[in-house]
């Protein structure tokens, strides 16, 4: 059986920090303008001393040739800390072994862990336990266990970002492992990003929409392309019905029926749940053969 972690990576936490030293937050407010959480905010002005530094500069140029952000978490998560010696294969991604070598000296010579994160304890275990109000324990695994095989026992890792991506969730992959990276909701219009506990809806639901690709990749893989992000959404509402209630599961299929033109959401959602019931162990599957 899987298992689910709440905690902070620092290695993933340190990327969080190069990327806000680069380009990607300017770029991230040209896709959409928001206000980001004051520890983004913190962290931003702390690290433009190091703007130049190799780690900062090799995720600019990765981002250049649009390498994708769960590759550079990916590489980090695949190392040491604090020292950032690969234990295993990392992302396919060129220069990359010298850009994870880089992001051990932008930790030496930052000194962020001790002169900015410590102080600042209090913010980020505050998130993490807020998240753990919502998700205290494997059911959110579980739920997405009973809509089909799982594979083998995956170690997941859910950690709140509080840093960039800001408007973005991001999986790291490392062998049996993921890492899901969660920004807090955000608020509507320019105002800052609501505390995770405002919102557990939001939680669940991106939480299952990142998770249920990897978890249920057998599933997804028998499904054709248009078939696939339907299933997505109903895991994402069983999970939602499941931790919470059906309350909130019918209130997400509402919202992406009409966002994604998915009339058929609601008949597929209660043929899903009714095998649930019944004990189907394969039941995001069957409804799509029926």
């Amino acid at each position: 059986m899987s298992t689910l972690t709440i905690t902070i990576d620092e290695r993933l936490r340190l990327v969080t920090a190069v990327l806000a030293a680069s380009s990607w937050p300017a770029e991230e407010q040209a896709q959409l303008t928001h206000a980001v959480h004051p520890q983004a905010k913190q962290v931003r002005h702390f690290v433009q001393p190091f703007a130049s530094h190799p780690a900062v500069s090799g995720a600019n140029e990765a981002l250049l040739n649009g390498v994708p952000l769960t590759d550079l978490f990916s590489a980090a998560r695949r190392c040491t800390w604090p020292g950032f010696a690969p234990t295993m294969p990392l992302p396919n991604v060129l220069k990359i072994n010298d850009w994870v070598q880089s992001l051990a000296d932008f930790a030496r010579e930052s000194s962020i862990l001790t002169l900015l994160w410590g102080p600042q304890t209090a913010v980020w275990q505050e998130a993490t336990a807020a998240l753990q109000t919502i998700v205290p324990d494997d059911r959110l695994l579980t739920a997405l266990g009973q809509l089909g095989d799982v594979g083998a026992k995956t170690a997941v890792t859910l950690m709140p970002n509080l840093v960039f991506p800001a408007l973005t969730p991001v999986v790291a992959t490392a062998g049996d492992t993921l890492a899901l990276l969660l920004p807090p909701p955000k608020a509507v219009g320019e105002s800052p990003p609501w505390p995770f506990d405002e919102d557990p809806g939001w939680v669940v639901a991106i939480a299952a929409e990142q998770l249920a690709p990897h978890l249920l990749a057998g599933e997804l893989a028998a499904l054709d392309a248009a078939s696939k992000p339907v299933a997505i959404h109903l895991a994402a509402a069983h999970c939602l019905a499941t931790l919470l209630d059906d309350y909130e599961a019918q209130a997400y299929l509402l919202r992406a029926t009409k966002a994604h033109h998915l009339p058929q959401l609601p008949a597929l959602f209660a043929q899903l749940q009714d095998s649930v019931a019944g004990g189907n162990g394969r039941a995001l599957a069957t409804i799509f053969m029926s």
